[in-house]
């Protein structure tokens, strides 16, 4: 059965403006829809390209997006920062409409987008519990049933009576998740919001996502830059860049289509930089990082096979059919995973 279906489905934004435009594009719209005709800014606008500048004021931050996601399904959305990830999910969550194409969904959806989406400021972690739930079509009872399980996950146990503006954006994030992941939602759709969670915590919600996917059989749709954690959590995956669907199916070949895509030098030339030790008899001259299918990458899984090629300079002749080669990994403090 289908969770969620997108036809065609595309997002144009004006650049530098607040809703539609001027006046003059706005009555240009309203006299091609009254002769039945397609509105007249469709036809034009640019790829949501970042790294170049362009030519037009409207931008298409998504364009012609299909793609079936089956219930109970855990989809892991990836791309480049500026792809239309965070743009999809709004449209998912009907936080707003596409400009074109039609989205298909078959249950209630629970979304966590930004931090402090759906909250209402003013009011106490407590009603904003009940709030949400009121939003979701849950009863009362239904909320009630679950409230103690949502206080006790997000651990803001002593805070849970106090306005919600108060709270840090760590302790926002704990209980807009407990609230989206608890209430009884067919499909949960989750943004990149969780990295302002600390490590404990990251773990413990990926950990909840991975029981309501496939102990609950809801769906999930997770947008994350951490690949490790999308791999874990997700069987299917969708690549998006600049605006486009590149890819979608199991979540190793997209991550590995994605990765291809970001594959590159090193940022900095090591002949260039100031800070190499040694006695220079032997120099590096360069580093490259290739993946599993012999490509130059600047990310790599756990797990994955690694290939490292120097280009050295023997400036004192010395042998070196058997080199020794010392590598040192340092790992990240607030990795999230062992």
């Amino acid at each position: 059965m289908l969770a969620l279906k997108a036809e065609n489905i595309s997002k144009q934004y004006r650049l530098g403006q607040v809703g539609t435009g001027t006046l003059s594009h706005d009555l240009n719209r309203f006299w091609h829809q009254v002769r039945g005709k397609e509105d007249p800014y469709l036809k034009i606008g640019e790829t949501n390209d970042r790294s170049s500048k362009g030519n037009s004021d409207y931008v298409w931050s998504l364009r012609d997006i299909n793609f079936e996601i089956e219930q109970g399904d855990a989809v892991g959305i990836i791309g480049r920062n500026g792809a239309g990830k965070s743009t999809l999910l709004k449209l998912l969550s009907k936080v707003t409409k596409p400009t074109t194409g039609t989205i298909y969904t078959n249950g209630r959806i629970a979304s966590l987008l930004e931090v402090g989406t759906g909250f209402h400021p003013e009011m106490t972690g407590r009603e904003n519990i009940y709030l949400n739930g009121a939003i979701l079509g849950m009863t009362r009872k239904e909320i009630k049933r679950k409230f103690d399980e949502i206080v006790d996950f997000s651990g803001v146990e002593r805070y849970i009576d106090t306005p919600v503006k108060r709270y840090s954006s760590g302790m926002y994030v704990r209980l807009a998740f407990a609230v989206a992941a608890h209430l009884e939602s067919e499909i949960l759709i989750v943004d990149e919001v969780l990295a302002v969670g600390d490590a404990e915590f990251q773990k413990k919600c990926l950990g909840k996502m991975g029981d309501v996917s496939k102990g609950e059989g809801r769906t999930v749709l997770f947008v994350s830059h951490n690949i490790g954690a999308v791999k874990t959590l997700c069987q299917t995956g969708i690549y998006l860049k600049d605006g486009l669907l590149q890819y979608q199916g199991k979540i190793d070949d997209t991550i590995s289509k994605y990765l291809i895509s970001t594959s590159g030098n090193m940022d900095e030339s090591i002949q260039l930089r100031d800070d190499k030790i040694g006695n220079k008899k032997v120099e590096v001259l360069d580093v490259i990082f290739k993946n599993k299918y012999n490509q130059r990458t600047s990310e790599i899984l756990s797990g994955d096979s690694l290939i490292v090629e120097f280009s050295l300079q023997n400036n004192a002749e010395i042998n070196l059919n058997e080199p020794v080669v010392h590598l040192e990994i340092e790992r990240k403090k607030d990795c999230p995973f062992d």
